[in-house]
């Protein structure tokens, strides 16, 4: 007789789904999400930190210039800060697989939103300016990234989006 016969052994739960430890299963991360969240995690930490620690050299080089502003100065750094820390969450996610999902959908709701703010300020401000319309379609092609990963990773139906 075998050590198994006569236990009742369940199929693994679904992904998603809690574990008896507590912990939650997670759906097997392929490279391009992993490739989506190193890609998106290092812009962000280099933009985010770049417009925090020196916002005027930072901002000056897309010809946003604060001068001695330090209202303007300080709403440059608390954007910063948020793209900062929304970088150091997709690349903990590297290492942390439970947060994929959590990291690739604030990065998405991230850059999804620069998008939305530059478009609408394309309508009513005019053109910003090169550098500012390239940084407009990196934040676009990463947004989307991440939003598609993040529904690459939700658990059938449950709010899946894919």
């Amino acid at each position: 007789m075998s050590a198994t016969a006569g236990r009742r052994t369940s199929p693994a739960p679904p992904p998603g789904a809690v574990g008896r430890s507590g912990t939650t299963v997670s759906r097997q991360r392929g490279a391009t999400t992993l490739v989506v969240l190193v890609a998106s995690g290092a812009v962000a930490v280099v933009v985010g930190g770049a417009g925090l620690v020196a916002p005027d050299g930072f901002h000056e080089a897309s010809g946003v210039v604060a001068g001695d502003d330090a209202g303007l100065r300080s709403e440059l750094r608390a954007g910063s800060a948020v793209v900062l820390a929304t970088g150091l969450l997709l690349l903990a996610a590297v290492a942390r697989a439970r947060l994929t999902r959590p990291a690739l959908l604030a990065g998405a709701l991230v850059y999804l939103s620069y998008v939305a703010g530059r478009t609408s300020g394309l309508v009513v401000d005019g053109w910003p300016g090169g550098g500012l319309a390239v940084a407009g379609v990196v934040e676009l092609a990463l947004g989307v990234a991440c939003a598609w990963c993040a529904a690459q990773q939700a658990s059938p139906g449950v709010g899946s989006i894919a």
